[in-house]
């Protein structure tokens, strides 16, 4: 069988584009909006259930860029226990990955005024690399999809006040292969991601709040992601917040509640890395919903995120 050099430069590129971006769960800038993605013990923590929907383009301008829509809906059901469930599509260039993970949280109350979670997370993720979008008719290695299924774990802990928060958790517990062990192409893999976050809110007066906070994430074999947010509540109503990630970008945010049910958010992330030279930033847009449903009997408390 004769493959093209034209071939093989094509694979190569976007396999090895594939390989350094399946290792990554998806970067949000407004991670405390989806946080039970990152951890499955903050499932609940609202005390009754809600429902985010987000929208994230990446690297704007650049072909294949990376695309994520991600739906999530979590609550707390009787005294203890919280549920969720989230779905996470990703595309980039070739490669499609939908994730679909429930979440079971059990909490307790350390004190009066704190409560201490612990989560997990079971699904898997559906992935989907679809070889003929290459154009490469005359080489039959290209002419076969990559679908597979993946089972995957995480676990969390998570404990929380009204002025407060603290989370450790990990996803991807079972490291996974995303193509074949005996594929004569090459292979990528989903690595264990490590997760440290906390933050905390201060009173400015009778209608400014201020919440610092921080998300590191760690990952064998690449670098450290830590990012650092100022966040500034208005009236309980309107949110401005600034962001920082080292080494890779900046962020602003803009977020307003539009009733006692509804808040919409918007963030646009420009590089001050070597990437940023090729594209024009990233733009996310988050849309949340308190639906009701309160357990009467949970002891969950409020958490510090605004809601």
């Amino acid at each position: 069988m004769k493959i093209s050099i034209k071939s093989i430069a094509t694979l190569l590129f976007a396999l090895i584009g594939l390989e350094s971006y399946s290792q990554q769960e998806p970067l949000y800038t407004q991670y405390y909006n989806n946080f039970s993605l990152i951890n499955p013990a903050y499932s609940g923590s609202h005390g009754h259930f809600t429902a985010t929907a987000n929208i994230r383009t990446q690297w704007v301008g650049q072909a294949g860029s990376p695309e994520t829509q991600t739906f999530s809906v979590h609550g707390a059901m009787g005294k203890n226990v919280g549920l969720g469930l989230s779905l996470v599509h990703d595309k980039v260039f070739i490669w499609n990955n939908t994730d679909i993970y429930a979440d079971f949280s059990y909490a307790f109350a350390v004190s009066a005024t704190s409560t201490l979670s612990f989560g997990l997370k079971a699904g898997g993720s559906f992935l989907d690399v679809n070889l003929q979008e290459l154009g490469i008719s005359d080489d039959p290695l290209l002419n076969e999809n990559i679908n597979k299924f993946n089972p995957n774990l995480g676990v969390g802990v998570f404990y929380y006040t009204d002025k407060l928060y603290a989370s450790v958790s990990t996803v991807n517990l079972l490291e996974t292969t995303h193509y074949d062990e005996n594929s004569s192409t090459s292979k990528a893999s989903d690595k264990m991601v490590f997760y440290l976050s906390a933050g905390t809110v201060f009173e400015m007066g009778e209608t400014l709040k201020f919440r610092p906070s921080f998300l590191t994430r760690m990952v064998a074999g690449s670098p450290l992601s830590t990012d650092v947010s100022a966040s500034f509540l208005w009236n309980d109503r309107l949110e401005f917040a600034l962001s920082h990630r080292f080494n890779a970008s900046i962020s602003g945010l803009f977020q307003v509640r539009i009733n006692n049910h509804v808040k919409v958010g918007y963030s646009y992330d420009k590089h001050t890395n070597n990437l940023g030279d090729y594209n024009s930033g990233s733009h996310e847009i988050s849309l949340l919903f308190d639906l009701g449903l309160k357990s009467k009997n949970a002891i969950k408390k409020k958490s510090p995120f605004f809601w």
